[in-house]
């Protein structure tokens, strides 16, 4: 990726002490837990610009709410990353974007075509950077776990 705004992103201590420990790591999850507004969503953007320089990789990213896809699409531009926010199973991934946003129950769902959103995501997913953002909605005693799971355990 060339040079972008993003790559002269500050990141607070917790978050280079974060990515520090994210790029030594050898193993395929991480799991941030930070306070409210403490700047996880610039980690994890961090984390993937990192994740996916030079490879061509895709980013998905699954957010709890409409609202905040809308607020990781901004997050994501001014990172230098564009995500398609209207992504629907019926499509692949643009090859003008870098990833998608979608939500828990869209991941959980089937389309109006009947597609099966998850079975379609796990295509797409299987070499991507996945971010699962407030992932305690995709519990295994939550309705969106099964969706997820099938969607992302080979991501």
């Amino acid at each position: 990726m060339s040079e972008r705004a993003s790559d002269r992103v500050q990141l607070r201590p917790w978050q280079r002490a974060a990515f520090d420990k994210f790029a030594a790591s050898e193993q395929p999850d991480f799991l941030a837990v930070a306070t409210p507004g403490a700047g996880k969503t610039t980690f994890a953007l961090a984390c993937a610009r990192w994740a996916l320089a030079g490879e061509r990789r895709r980013l998905v990213v699954v957010a709890p709410t409409t609202h905040l896809k809308t607020q990781w699409v901004h997050a994501a531009h001014r990172m230098g990353l564009h995500l398609d926010h209207q992504w629907s199973p019926a499509d692949g991934i643009a090859k003008d974007v870098h990833g998608i946003v979608t939500t828990y129950q869209q991941v959980s769902t089937k389309a109006s075509n009947g597609a099966d959103t998850a079975k379609k995501l796990r295509g797409l997913a299987n070499d991507a950077f996945v971010i699962l953002d407030e992932v305690h909605h995709a519990g295994d005693e939550r309705a969106w776990g099964d969706g997820v799971r099938t969607a992302f355990e080979l991501a």
